[in-house]
């Protein structure tokens, strides 16, 4: 219901937000916060930054990727703080649950987490939420995701990285998520 909330508010507003399912949760992230990201876009509440968003630190910006090679994208939480590939959310997310009577729930979370966002001319083809800081795309899809590296296959693609920093599952109301204002820019061969 709410996805059909925030894409008739899309079409109504004219609005930006990716509004596009993403295509992973990794580490702890999870549908609610693919939902928090995109309400911050449809607010216009993601500050294009150079001193607070995150920045791929490698591969290189402008890189030509072999098909056959996947790459680990690397970025840090901003460019005074590099963090760490584990990212600053704790590790253990398992699910829990209040009993017979309820169901299943993934604890809150708190710490920095990343709306990954691949585009080819502006449109997002391919996205992932993660609390992570590198990601690669996965070694085999199943027959409910698509395989992400052959969607990047023989094109030019742009990564948007968008961060925020939650506090038991929210941004808090004075701040903002961030992205840097150049997306990293990167092409994958046909070979």
């Amino acid at each position: 219901m709410r996805t059909l909330v925030l894409a008739t508010l899309l079409t109504a507003c004219g609005g930006n937000a990716p509004s596009r399912e993403p295509d992973e949760y990794v580490g702890c992230a999870t549908d609610e916060h693919w939902l928090l990201f995109d309400d911050q876009e449809l607010a216009k509440k993601v500050m294009e930054s150079s001193t607070l968003a995150p920045q791929v630190t490698a591969p290189p910006i402008g890189s030509t990727f072999a098909f056959s090679d996947k790459p680990i994208f690397h970025w840090n939480q901003d460019p005074d703080e590099a963090g760490d590939s584990g990212g600053d959310v704790p590790a253990d997310c398992p699910q829990w649950n209040l009993g017979g009577l309820s169901i299943l729930h993934l604890p809150v979370v708190s710490g920095d987490l990343y709306d990954l966002q691949f585009s080819i001319s502006g449109a997002v083809f391919y996205r992932v939420i993660t609390s992570l800081q590198e990601w690669t795309p996965p070694a085999t899809a199943n027959r409910s995701m698509i395989d992400a590296w052959k969607t990047f296959r023989n094109r030019q693609v742009s990564l948007k990285i968008v961060r925020a920093k939650l506090l038991r599952n929210d941004l808090p109301s004075d701040t903002y998520a961030y992205a840097a204002a150049t997306p990293f820019a990167f092409t994958v061969s046909n070979w």
